[in-house]
């Protein structure tokens, strides 16, 4: 990832509203962001937006703009102002998508009914025209679960393989072209490439070389293997399901495309279609991608060695959002970051789990949980930073949190907890289905809103139900914050598992609160940022 600069940031304000325009030339004047990457768009003053309007009225101007800065040779972001809608509204589910659970129920069949059929084959094969397998006898494969094929025929493939590996007889020439021939085609070219590989490990350098000088196998697999990567990370629309199949038979045969069609058909039955604007633009250069629940985030840190990743993240783009209750109070974050980053943030981390009698270890909240106990282990030994733990089932009783710099905690749904004394350049967030829910409505407790009015400088939460999965990781979030190396916005890309979804982070895209002052060594941390984020 690039360090982000000032020049790098489309800054995105509501045309229809002066306010909004006042808070985007405010923060381009103390940023130093040039004027001509200031873009008006025209949008409601509500806080959500229809997306046949975000479509028609957001993306083109935005997109346009970002473009230019990548043709200029930057690496543009996007920030969000103050009068820019937080959430585009679900949509409703067209007549395409039922025709799309129709067909995902016949490919799913059609490709089970297939894959037996082949297995049967590749059995009589191996056993000079006898089915020994229970399962390949039966009539009717709409009663035979998907697993119960899985195991049969995994079996069989592995039965296959051997015989291949211990193929001698040249009176068996014709056996052995159909079983690797139908190999191919229930397996794909994964196990080829795998077999390939293990082959060139025992040769010498010079055979390897002369080898691979003559072979496109590896070429042609690393091509697919990176199409189905971005396809990982862009999901598709149901018009491009047929052609994404035609891929995913090819590196993983009939058996992946079945289990695609199963997937499809899973997903097909789920409509959330909702999205915060912020992490919808991340797509905004990207032409054809998934609507329905979340994506990947090709930022996060642990996809930096993933073939064909560099490509995937050179589409997408980060985006902040600078807003607020009232709009001064939004100049008021760019001002709190700029004056905090030269004496740098001081104060007390407080960590508010939910302890061991309020989770299990087996359940999401258990896992989330843990994340908080190990931020607490790093904070405390790899830093010099005070941090303070709760493990009670109660939140942190009101005003007992003096000193706050740095927050994380859960679980008070809509309903802020005065438990705080911010120390100017705050940053925390509350872990909660709702907290974003609006930055506008009076007399709303929802976390974000209360923190910006109670003085934070930067925050996160989900404009809707979110999911637990979709928060950031705090034990990767607060660590990369407090080495000082990652601005804000940056350190929030690397650690938020999703986009096209429902998160949002609010400050100063820029700020680096530990710039001047890091409190934590980013080598302690065994996080190689520079190679892998």
């Amino acid at each position: 990832m690039h360090a982000l600069l000032s020049t790098d940031l489309v800054v995105v304000y509501n045309k229809n509203m002066p306010d909004s325009r006042n808070v985007a030339r405010y923060y381009a004047s103390k940023r130093g962001v040039p004027i001509s990457n200031l873009v008006g768009v025209d949008v409601p003053e509500s806080e959500s937006i229809h997306r046949v309007y975000y479509e028609a009225n957001v993306i083109p101007p935005i997109r346009s703009a970002v473009r230019k800065l990548k043709l200029s040779g930057l690496n543009p972001a996007i920030l969000l102002v103050y009068g820019i809608p937080l959430r585009i509204e679900g949509t409703a589910k067209p007549e395409l998508h039922e025709k799309y659970e129709d067909l995902t129920t016949d490919k799913m069949e059609e490709y089970k009914r297939l894959l037996l059929q082949q297995g049967r084959q590749l059995e009589k094969l191996l056993h000079k025209g006898k089915i020994t397998t229970l399962i390949y006898q039966k009539q009717y494969s709409e009663s035979i679960q998907t697993k119960e094929v899985l195991n049969s025929v995994s079996k069989t493939i592995l039965k296959a393989s051997e015989y291949i590996k211990e193929y001698v007889s040249v009176s068996e020439k014709e056996t052995y072209s159909k079983v690797v021939s139908l190999l191919f085609r229930m397996a794909g070219m994964s196990p080829i490439v795998k077999d390939v590989k293990n082959q060139i490990f025992l040769m010498d350098e010079k055979e390897r070389s002369l080898f691979l000088s003559h072979n496109n196998l590896f070429k042609f697999n690393a091509i697919l293997n990176s199409q189905l990567a971005e396809i990982q990370f862009r999901g598709f629309t149901p018009e491009k399901a047929l052609e994404v199949s035609t891929i995913i038979r090819m590196v993983n045969g009939v058996i992946g495309e079945m289990l695609f069609w199963e997937a499809q058909h899973r997903n097909s039955k789920i409509e959330m279609t909702s999205a915060s604007v912020d992490s919808e633009l991340t797509l905004v250069l990207v032409e054809n991608f998934r609507l329905s629940k979340w994506l990947l985030n090709p930022f996060m840190k642990d996809y930096g060695k993933l073939p064909g990743i560099e490509f995937i993240r050179r589409k997408t783009v980060m985006v902040g959002r600078l807003d607020a209750p009232s709009p001064d109070m939004a100049k008021r974050l760019v001002d709190d970051a700029m004056e905090t980053e030269k004496r740098g943030l001081t104060g007390t981390m407080y960590i508010d789990a939910r302890g061991p009698d309020d989770v299990s270890a087996e359940d999401s909240y258990g896992r989330y949980d843990a994340h908080l106990l190990r931020l607490h282990k790093i904070v405390e030994s790899k830093s010099s930073f005070s941090v303070v733990l709760d493990e009670r089932s109660e939140l942190f009783p009101e005003k007992s949190c003096t000193d706050a710099a740095l927050y994380v905690g859960w679980y008070s749904l809509a309903k802020y907890v005065d438990s705080f004394e911010w120390k100017k350049g705050a940053v925390g967030f509350h872990i909660a289905s709702s907290e974003a829910s609006t930055l506008r409505l009076n007399g709303s407790q929802v976390w974000c809103k209360r923190m910006l009015e109670e003085g934070v400088a930067a925050t996160l939460g989900p404009v809707s139900e979110p999911y637990l999965s979709s928060f950031p990781l705090p034990d990767l979030f607060f660590p990369l914050l407090m080495t000082g190396k990652l601005t804000l916005l940056e350190t929030y890309f690397i650690s938020t598992p999703h986009i096209s979804w429902r998160q949002i982070l609010i400050g100063d895209p820029l700020y680096t609160p530990f710039k001047n002052n890091p409190v934590m060594d980013v080598d302690s941390l065994e996080l190689n940022v520079s190679d892998d984020s």
